[in-house]
């Protein structure tokens, strides 16, 4: 699947953040839920709104790279999914309603998440996110 094929996809986000994690602590500071918001807070500087109409599916495509301590690379998605689903930005109580191109983060809705990574001497993220163009 070529995500860049802009015949098929439309490319809504390129974000990249200067911090690596995954889901589930439970520190303050560091839930899942303060992990969406400040994922939500920076993609609003570079987030493409579209016609979410036009787009019938979407697509994910992750870089990491993590210094230090180990990362499981499975465990990544989940807060960066959750962050642009309509259905989580509400539970959230989140100001950022924009962000949220789809209802839930079930196969109707996200279908394809690429996801890869290497250990470095910083920690990012980079974030891509395509719409699948109905009817292509």
């Amino acid at each position: 699947m070529k995500l860049d094929d802009q015949n098929q996809f439309i490319q809504v986000l390129d974000l990249c953040v200067p911090w690596a994690h995954t889901w589930a602590d439970m520190r303050p500071g560091k839930t899942d839920l303060e992990r969406r918001e400040n994922f939500r807070k920076a993609a609003l500087m570079v987030f493409q709104p579209t016609k979410t109409e036009v787009i019938d599916w979407w697509a994910f495509r992750i870089f990491v790279t993590k210094t230090g301590r180990q990362l499981d690379l499975d465990n990544i998605t989940k807060p960066i999914v959750d962050s642009f689903c309509s259905r989580q930005i509400e539970r959230d109580n989140s100001i950022h309603v924009e962000l949220g191109l789809y209802p839930d983060d079930g196969l109707n809705h996200v279908r394809h998440i690429v996801l890869s990574g290497k250990p470095c001497t910083e920690d990012s993220t980079r974030i891509e996110i395509f719409g699948h163009l109905r009817g292509k």
